[in-house]
């Protein structure tokens, strides 16, 4: 099925909700992101922008509370600032801040929930698994990802699954850049105890897009999670494992790996973590991530990941730790705040040249009624070599409303 198949099936599920429910209750929600962003990059242009990006839905909970239908609108208007490369405006002699000007029906879904365990949902949607790791609805641009898909999930307990299939990619920016696919993802996972949490999943991906073929691919893995108290100290931690074979539409050969470890520490606000992911490549292929939340996952610089592109060819090691304070605060226009630091050093898997170095930062405050103010910045600084990335420099400025 396609996306043009989208309008008939929601249509056809509306009209098994009795109408008068339907209109019987509504809840209109809205999020709005205003951000001016800064890129420095060698070999290119400076570039800056300020942007407003704006969702605004409703949500209809009728008085059958088995069936629940929500549509919402994006929309992204640029304030000031051309001076960049996009998708849809490309100036190859800026640096690049894709977040050009659209508006495109975000999300459109309709569930039915038959009993507390059992849910059905299809229609435009988001969908994300074990931290967006490999499936996610990335949000860090303006244009947030969302699928066309058809979804099963069971909750009982400490168990739950859920099976998707899903058609298409929306992933913008706007409507011009979307996918088409047929894949189908199953994740299951059980919660042991708060000191562990085990899941399994298996993702067979297969994009149709022309030039695309290639991030075609079955996957399949596992994740531990889980806290605990250590005298005084709380601590987290975090392990995925996944493999990944060429599949579907792929006309080429690849077998990569994909693991993904971390432990934090905690103590009142202050927080310390270390992580350590590994991606393996063959000097030709690496491990793909054309569904994921790419944005962050290997710095915010994004100079390895972010737009559907796989990783490095060669692969990547990325050795990373974080120390950040933060507290709630009491008779103040400030509900909490939270600053950190975060430093990478990056590796060929494949080849172990060295690819440099980066330093992320920030400071967010949070305000009474879902306002949110953000203070970001990301120096990836790469060895004077053709094998790495341009040295790239990024600052943010973020103000968020939500209701």
């Amino acid at each position: 099925m396609k996306s043009s198949q989208l309008s008939l099936l929601l249509g056809a599920g509306v009209a098994l909700v009795p109408q008068a429910a339907l209109a019987q209750s509504a809840e209109v929600f809205g999020d709005f992101r205003a951000r001016y962003e800064t890129v420095e990059q060698t070999g290119k242009l400076d570039a800056d922008s300020l942007t407003l990006r704006s969702r605004v839905g409703v949500r209809f909970k009728p008085a059958d509370d088995r069936f629940t239908f929500l549509a919402e609108a994006e929309n992204n208007i640029t304030l000031s600032g051309d001076d960049r490369n996009t998708s849809l405006d490309p100036r190859p002699q800026f640096a690049t801040i894709n977040d050009p000007d659209f508006t495109e029906l975000n999300r459109a879904q309709l569930t039915f929930s038959p009993d507390e365990a059992w849910s059905f949902t299809v229609g435009r949607q988001y969908i994300g698994f074990d931290g967006n790791r490999i499936i996610g609805s990335p949000g860090w641009r303006q244009d947030k990802n969302s699928y066309d898909a058809a979804v099963v999930n069971f909750e009982r307990g400490a168990l739950e699954a859920t099976y998707v299939y899903s058609w298409q990619l929306n992933r913008g920016p706007g409507t011009d850049f979307n996918w088409d696919m047929s894949s189908h993802l199953l994740n299951a996972s059980f919660a042991v105890s708060p000191a562990l949490k085990l899941a399994g999943f298996v993702y067979l991906i297969d994009i149709e897009e022309t030039g695309r073929e290639n991030l075609s691919n079955t996957t399949f893995g596992a994740r531990l999670t889980g806290s605990t108290e250590i005298g005084e100290f709380g601590v987290s931690y975090d392990l995925m494992v996944a493999t990944q074979t060429d599949s579907g539409s792929a006309t080429a050969s690849y077998d990569n790996t994909l693991i993904d470890s971390g432990v934090a520490f905690t103590r009142g606000g202050a927080r310390f973590a270390l992580g350590y992911d590994v991606i393996t490549g063959d000097g030709t292929f690496a491990f793909a991530n054309p569904l994921a939340g790419n944005h962050g996952t290997a710095g915010w610089a994004d100079v390895f990941h972010g737009g559907g592109r796989s990783s490095p060819a060669d692969g990547l090691e990325d050795f990373n730790v974080e120390v950040s304070y933060g507290a709630s605060v009491e008779s103040s226009a400030i509900e909490g705040w939270r600053a950190g630091l975060i430093w990478r050093d990056f590796s060929s898997e494949n080849t172990g040249n060295d690819l440099g170095e980066e330093l992320d930062a920030y400071l967010r405050l949070s305000f009474a009624n879902d306002v949110s103010l953000s203070f970001e910045m990301a120096d990836y600084d790469g060895p004077d070599a053709s094998y790495a990335p341009a040295d790239k420099t990024k600052y943010w400025v973020t103000l968020g409303y939500k209701f």
